[in-house]
């Protein structure tokens, strides 16, 4: 320990002793081996740093050409110890005196050390057939299976509005045909029938809203996505479809239960059984939602599936060019309609097309400056042929949808269930429901012509 401690004070000693200036006392630990040989300075950059041949010039310290970046950048300059430099008022000269006879020249140290450019050290990318910008470049050389898929998708001749994306990974334009002509085969298997609920017992439209208008509250405090939301909805009215004796009580349980497969469905994180518990005040038990989980999963068929309104929202948005308010104004209306029993059994892309022409036509015409003669002659104006070929739909297959979700705008504020009015009464939401497009004439004249 002795040993150690005493080595660490000779290291620290400031005085850089030559061989023929050693002290009496450090010449005796040297001799006995408790101290061990100075060690030069800068040791690891011994390369850089070279004692003087001349053992006459005792004070001063040949410095050859350094290798590194940074040593070159110093600008160590050599003075003798003995030396001293009298302090300059200029702060941009200032040498700085070292007692082991190097001194640096603090003008001279750069800012910054930069990194040095890499151009033309970086290839360029050579991607295959899902990145658009690659198919452009024509040195890319495709294999036979990618020169297959780009004959196969010239051939389809993808329409006008998924040009753009004809060869995007996400939005695969050359697919979007297929694709919802597949979802709207899918609603057409798991339709909802009207009034399903008039055989039941216990349950009667009223508490079905009660449990919906809950689920959005929920909805809000885990942050989970609007999808979760629309498949929870649609899960519990399959269920309700299916199974006619379900107790008044247990209704609570299979909304959490839809929710949380919802939530398995479609989120990265799922909240914990426990969340539910606590957000029900205890209500029902961990066992009950896990024997709960089984008998909905049966029930429906194990069928997840089932599209919802919001995947048809964002087709048809993007069709007839909706700017993002509009689009935002059919949100709020297709979330007013999952809480609504009478138009649960409308289909998710009925009610898509129905929601995107109501928000197209109160904010171009709020006012009904084109006054028109009756409602069908309203909406004909802005149900575009381009919106009939996407949607399939028709003008007269939308009108009594369209009429009413506006009568569910306006009862919106002195509704009772109020969890998706609050929701879209806040910023993050855009404060949509304090619009007053939602109270306008256009509106009212859409509505009261039931």
């Amino acid at each position: 320990m002795a040993t150690g401690i005493r080595r660490d004070m000779h290291l620290r000693q400031d005085k850089v002793y030559s061989e023929n200036n050693v002290p009496k006392g450090v010449k005796d630990l040297k001799s006995s081996g408790v101290l061990a040989t100075r060690r030069p300075v800068l040791n690891d950059l011994s390369s850089n740093l070279q004692n003087n041949q001349n053992a006459n010039q005792k004070s001063k310290i040949i410095i050859t050409k350094p290798t590194t970046r940074l040593a070159t950048n110093l600008n160590r300059s050599t003075l003798p110890t003995n030396v001293k430099v009298k302090p300059s008022l200029n702060t941009s000269k200032t040498v700085i005196k070292g007692n082991t006879g190097l001194n640096e020249n603090v003008s001279n140290i750069p800012k910054a050390i930069t990194r040095p450019k890499t151009v033309g050290l970086v290839k360029s990318f050579r991607g295959t057939l899902t990145r658009s910008s690659s198919l452009r470049n024509k040195s890319v050389q495709l294999t036979e299976t990618q020169k297959k898929e780009k004959e196969w998708i010239s051939a389809c001749k993808v329409d006008t509005v998924d040009k753009n994306d004809e060869y995007d990974p996400f939005l695969v334009g050359a697919y979007s045909k297929q694709i919802f002509e597949y979802l709207m085969t899918l609603e057409d298997k798991s339709i909802i029938k009207p009034d399903y609920l008039a055989n039941h017992k216990y349950i009667t439209p009223s508490n079905r809203s009660v449990v919906v208008d809950w689920l959005v509250e929920v909805q809000q405090e885990f942050q989970i996505m609007q999808e979760s939301l629309y498949m929870a909805v649609g899960i519990l009215d399959r269920y309700l479809q299916e199974n006619k004796n379900v107790a008044r009580n247990k209704l609570q349980l299979l909304g959490a239960t839809s929710l949380l497969l919802g939530c398995k469905y479609e989120e990265i994180y799922v909240p914990e059984i426990t969340d539910f518990i606590y957000l029900s005040d205890n209500a029902f038990t961990k066992d009950e939602v896990k024997s709960s989980l089984v008998d909905v999963f049966r029930t429906i068929n194990y069928s997840l599936s089932r599209p919802f309104s919001l995947t048809f929202l964002r087709r048809f948005s993007k069709v007839s060019g909706a700017r993002s308010s509009q689009h935002s104004l059919a949100k709020y209306f297709l979330e007013l309609a999952l809480i609504d029993y009478n138009v649960s059994h409308i289909k998710p892309s009925e009610m898509a097309a129905s929601g995107l022409l109501l928000a197209i036509v109160i904010t171009n015409d709020p006012e009904l400056d084109d006054r028109p003669e009756d409602v069908k002659s309203l909406l004909s104006l802005y149900w575009t042929d381009l919106l009939q070929k996407h949607s399939t739909y028709k003008m007269d297959d939308l009108i009594s949808t369209v009429q009413a979700l506006a009568n569910l705008v306006l009862i919106a504020p002195e509704w009772k269930y109020k969890a998706v009015y609050k929701k879209y009464l806040s910023a993050k939401m855009g404060r949509i429901t304090s619009s007053s497009l939602l109270s306008s004439p256009a509106m009212k004249f859409i509505a009261h012509k039931c």
